[in-house]
């Protein structure tokens, strides 16, 4: 695994459990596939259920995509093309934060799994670096280093799942008719690539 550039040689990191990045209004939570067929199976709940758990988040048009959402597919949607979140209470905190702790850590998404290094491929590498928003964790640079077969670990499923999702939200937007937020939750908990 190549890393990028702005890293050196170790990086400490443990999750102190203190809730900020869950609490960051300018950080989006984004969802794949997998994460909302885990969220749907590990909490019983139906589509539409799923569906008041998330917010789309759509792009004006002709609008760049922010940094931290380049390479995050987007998703037709009534309102046009979109990044699908977990919804974020009007304070900013994720809606599954209560008295700083997560209350699906064990079925988590993936952006909250790797935080706060983020991956992608290039060249047929996968290079690893920090999430613009690194300066929230108070957990970086503490505890034992990081090796590089614990982020080949993680990041060899994260960039599967969103690779898989990727390819789902192409043919999602080529080939929906009548694209709505409520078929797409569907679409997706039905869709055999994304079954745990």
């Amino acid at each position: 695994m190549e890393r990028w550039p702005i890293l050196g040689t170790e990086v400490h990191f443990e999750c102190t459990k203190c809730g900020a990045c869950c609490r960051e209004e300018g950080l989006l939570v984004t969802v794949t596939g997998y994460d909302i067929t885990r969220l749907s199976l590990s909490l019983g709940l139906s589509a539409s259920e799923v569906l008041r758990a998330l917010d789309f988040y759509v792009l004006p048009e002709n609008d760049n995509a922010p940094l931290g959402m380049r390479g995050i597919p987007t998703v037709i949607t009534e309102h046009g093309a979109a990044y699908i979140a977990l919804r974020k209470m009007e304070n900013g905190d994720c809606i599954f934060l209560s008295d700083d702790l997560c209350m699906i850590h064990q079925f988590r998404p993936g952006v909250c799994r790797s935080f706060p290094f983020v991956f992608h491929e290039k060249d047929g590498a996968t290079r690893w670096g920090l999430s613009a928003m690194r300066e929230i964790c108070p957990g970086l640079g503490t505890g034992p280093e990081i090796t590089a077969d614990e982020l080949e670990k993680v990041s060899s499923q994260i960039i599967r799942e969103l690779s898989l999702y990727s390819d789902f939200a192409t043919e999602w937007n080529e080939n929906e008719v009548d694209p709505k937020a409520s078929a797409l939750i569907e679409t997706i908990l039905s869709d055999p690539r994304f079954a745990i």
